[in-house]
């Protein structure tokens, strides 16, 4: 007899609406409409010839059926998992490295720590990191993955989530602080102290210090000699720095991980990027 039981997907429906307990949570869970959710439950109770599932104010109740079909349901989920596991290892036997940039090291240590726990559970991944100043174009293939601060991601052929947002402020060594004070408000020269400032970024103050990387600029700052700007993630961690004064007015800027879409195409990227993004969200949530 031909088996009338064809769509395999069915069953983690049915799954999902067994363990969350209605079919509106478990579209969430899928990330599917509720519509598609309820309607494939009437195909399979349609193939199957069975009531699965009894419609009660408080969602959709398990019946004596779908309940003797659970244990048979969660063998076919875990004979899926160990296929795509399967499937995975042997892709990643020669599988390129993922290249991942940010644009200086701080944001570079919370992305190692994201890298550190994934390996973990993913220890065949190679990672390859490319440190720069300079925005790498990811679609002419210089990186796969990017962790980005910018007001907005301009171009449209990549693929953006964003994390959240992040201010910045001006900082000054402790030592520092302690020998000439800080300044209590963002003003255009902040004389009379001496301020370092990336190179890239325009000023008419006068005697600024110019830094060619922002590693430069934080060790400057660190060792006492000028204050300087510094995104709140990265100074308020810092143990030997102070605040000079609340992030100013405008000094807000998102934070994004972005990945070309070719990298995308690859399933390790997509499940590095879904891996990394909501860790790094209560990263950059907790400095609101």
């Amino acid at each position: 007899m031909q088996n009338r039981f064809k769509d395999w997907g069915d069953a983690r429906v049915f799954l999902a609406v067994v363990r969350e307990g209605s079919t509106l949570a478990a579209a969430r869970v899928l990330g599917i409409n509720q519509t598609t959710v309820a309607r494939r439950v009437d195909v399979l109770e349609h193939t199957l010839g069975v009531t699965l599932f009894e419609k009660t104010t408080r969602g959709a109740c398990p019946t004596e059926a779908a309940n003797a079909l659970l244990p048979a349901a969660e063998a076919l989920e875990a004979a899926a998992l160990a296929f795509e596991n399967q499937a995975m290892e042997h892709s990643l036997k020669d599988a390129p490295p993922i290249r991942l940039t940010a644009f200086d090291s701080a944001m570079a240590g919370n992305l190692g720590k994201v890298i550190a726990a994934f390996s973990e559970e993913n220890p065949n991944i190679s990672f390859e990191f490319i440190a720069s100043e300079r925005v790498l174009d990811l679609c002419k293939g210089e990186a796969d993955v990017a962790l980005r601060l910018s007001a907005a991601i301009t171009d449209d052929r990549l693929i953006v989530t964003r994390l959240g947002d992040h201010a910045w402020t001006y900082y000054a060594s402790k030592a520092y602080a302690a020998k000439n004070g800080v300044p209590e408000a963002y003003v255009a020269d902040l004389a009379p102290h001496k301020v370092a400032l990336l190179a890239h970024i325009p000023s008419k103050r006068r005697g600024v210090m110019r830094c060619a990387t922002a590693d430069d600029l934080r060790m400057a700052i660190i060792a006492g000699q000028p204050i300087g700007p510094l995104p709140t993630f990265d100074g308020d961690q810092n143990p030997n720095l102070v605040r000079c004064f609340p992030p100013p007015h405008g000094s807000t800027l998102n934070a994004f991980l972005v990945t070309s879409p070719d990298a995308y195409k690859r399933p390790i990227v997509r499940k590095f990027t879904a891996f990394a993004a909501p860790i790094l969200r209560r990263y950059f949530k907790n400095f609101d």
